[in-house]
C-alpha cells in the first residue's frame, strides 16, 4: 500500500536585519512589498539595542540573533541583511550553517577599507540628530560600530559557506557594486543583482525592487 504524500513544507521564516544608522522599522515597506505567506521578524542585533550598553561584537551580534530563533523553535531561517546585518546574517552562516537556508545579503562589511569606515564616518555625523532619534537609534551607538570594525577582516571564513546567496547593490552605490562582485567570487554558489537608481540602503531606498529580487530568489528551487 503505498504510503501517504508527505505534507506541503511550511515556507522557512524570514529573518530581516537593518544597517547601520537603522532600526527595525526600516523594514516595513520591505514586509509590506513582500506580502504575506511567510513568517517574517525583524529583531534588533545585540550591541545596537537602545538599551544596551554603547559597544558592538559582530560574534555576539550573531549569538544573539542564533539564540532568539532557537527560543522561538527555529531550526532553520532565510535571512536578508543590510550594512552590518548582512555582515551579521554571513557570521551566522559561518559559525551556525544548519540554521541558514538562504541569505540576500546588502553591503555586507567583511574588510571594509579605512577609507570607506572614515567616509561612514563622516556619513554618520551628518546625519541631524532628530533623523537618528525618529529611527530609534543612536549616533554614538553607530560609531561604536564602525570603530569595531577596525581591521576586521572575515574574508577567510567565507570559504565555508553553503548557504545560496543572493548579492544585491544599489546603481548609484559604485562601491558597494564593487564590493558585492568581489564578495560573489569568495562566495560559492552566489549570484549579484544591480537595482538601478539605489543607493546602499537598498531596504528604505528600493524596498519594492529588494523584495521581488527576494522573492524570485527563495522560491527557486533548490539545486
Amino acid at each position: 500500500m503505498p504510503s501517504a504524500p508527505d505534507p506541503v513544507a511550511r515556507p522557512r521564516p524570514l529573518v530581516l536585519l537593518h544597517g547601520l544608522g537603522q532600526s527595525p522599522i526600516a523594514w516595513q515597506d520591505f514586509v509590506s512589498a513582500y506580502g504575506a505567506g511567510r513568517p517574517m521578524t525583524a529583531p534588533w542585533m545585540k550591541g545596537l539595542k537602545p538599551k544596551d550598553p554603547v559597544g558592538f561584537d559582530l560574534g555576539a551580534a550573531a549569538s544573539g540573533i542564533a539564540d532568539e530563533l532557537e527560543l522561538q523553535g527555529v531550526r532553520q531561517a532565510d535571512f536578508v541583511g543590510v550594512s552590518v546585518g548582512a555582515s551579521v546574517a554571513l557570521r551566522l552562516a559561518v559559525e551556525r550553517p544548519e540554521l541558514v537556508g538562504r541569505l540576500v545579503l546588502a553591503g555586507a562589511l567583511v574588510r571594509p577599507s579605512r577609507g570607506a569606515l572614515r567616509m561612514q564616518r563622516l556619513a554618520m555625523r551628518l546625519v541631524p540628530e532628530g533623523k537618528l532619534v525618529d529611527a530609534g537609534v543612536s549616533r554614538p551607538r553607530m560609531l561604536a560600530v564602525l570603530d569595531a570594525l577596525k581591521g576586521f577582516d572575515g574574508t577567510e571564513s567565507l570559504r565555508t559557506v553553503t548557504a545560496p546567496t543572493l548579492l544585491v547593490a544599489g546603481s548609484k552605490d559604485k562601491a558597494g557594486v564593487t564590493a558585492a562582485q568581489e564578495l560573489s567570487q569568495q562566495l560559492t554558489g552566489s549570484s549579484v543583482q544591480v537595482i538601478d537608481g539605489a543607493g546602499p540602503l537598498v531596504n528604505t531606498e528600493s524596498a519594492r525592487e529588494l523584495a521581488d529580487l527576494t522573492h524570485a530568489f527563495l522560491d527557486e528551487p533548490a539545486t
